[in-house]
C-alpha cells in the first residue's frame, strides 16, 4: 500500500465513466493491515454494476466480508493477483449469470478501449517495478486521458478515500472487470 502522489501534467480532458458516479466511494477505505485493495476494489466493482442495473445499494460490510473470504483468505499466500480478484468475484457472481468477469494483462491496452465501449469501471493493478507510488495496489479505474506529452493516464477510485486519483497507465499491470453476457440476457428475453 503506497502513498497517493499529486500527478504533475495530468490530462486536461477525460474519457470515460463521469467522477459524480463514484464519489459515493470515498467513504469505502481500506483501513485494514495488511491491506485488502483487492477486495474493495472487487466490492466497489460488484456495487456499481448492480447498483447501475437495479439502482438498489447493496451493503458494503456484507459486500466486503463475503468477498474478503474468496479473495484475501482463501490462498497461502500474501497479497493478491488478478487471478485471485477473478475467481473471488466468479464465487459472489456465481448465481448471477447476467455478468461474466475477464482478465486482460496489459491495462494500457485493455482500459481505453473498454472505457470507450461504455464497458467498465475496471479493476486496474499498479506496480511497484513500474515505479508506482502506490507499489503493489489495487484501483478501480473509469476514466482515461493523455496529458499534453502524449502519456495515458487513469483516474481511479483508491481505496484510500480518493474517487479520483490519477495514475500513469504505465505504473500497472493486469486488469479485471465486468462484461454483461449478452447471451444470457437475450435468452431470458425469449422466454418472456
Amino acid at each position: 500500500m503506497g502513498k497517493y502522489k499529486k500527478v504533475s501534467n495530468e490530462p486536461k480532458h477525460w474519457h470515460g465513466l463521469p467522477p459524480s458516479r463514484f464519489i459515493k466511494y470515498r467513504s469505502w477505505i481500506n483501513k485494514q493491515k495488511p491491506g485488502i485493495c483487492g477486495t474493495y476494489c472487487s466490492a466497489v466493482l460488484i456495487h456499481d454494476a448492480i447498483y447501475q442495473e437495479t439502482k438498489q445499494s447493496l451493503n458494503r460490510d456484507v459486500l466486503l466480508n463475503g468477498l474478503k473470504t474468496v479473495i484475501d483468505d482463501l490462498l497461502p499466500y500474501k497479497g493478491t493477483y488478478f487471478w485471485d480478484l477473478a475467481f473471488g468475484i466468479r464465487r459472489l457472481l456465481a448465481d448471477i449469470p447476467e455478468w461474466r468477469v475477464k482478465t486482460a494483462l496489459i491495462a494500457e491496452r485493455t482500459v481505453p478501449k473498454l472505457l470507450d465501449e461504455g464497458a467498465g469501471p475496471v479493476i486496474v493493478g499498479t506496480n511497484m517495478l513500474l515505479n508506482s507510488s502506490y507499489k503493489n495496489h489495487w484501483l478501480l479505474v473509469y476514466a482515461y486521458g493523455y496529458n499534453e506529452e502524449g502519456k495515458l493516464f487513469f483516474r481511479a477510485y483508491d481505496n484510500h478515500g480518493r474517487y479520483k486519483a490519477v495514475v500513469a497507465a504505465s505504473q500497472t499491470i493486469a486488469c479485471v472487470w465486468l462484461e454483461k453476457n449478452e447471451m444470457w440476457k437475450d435468452e431470458c428475453y425469449e422466454r418472456i
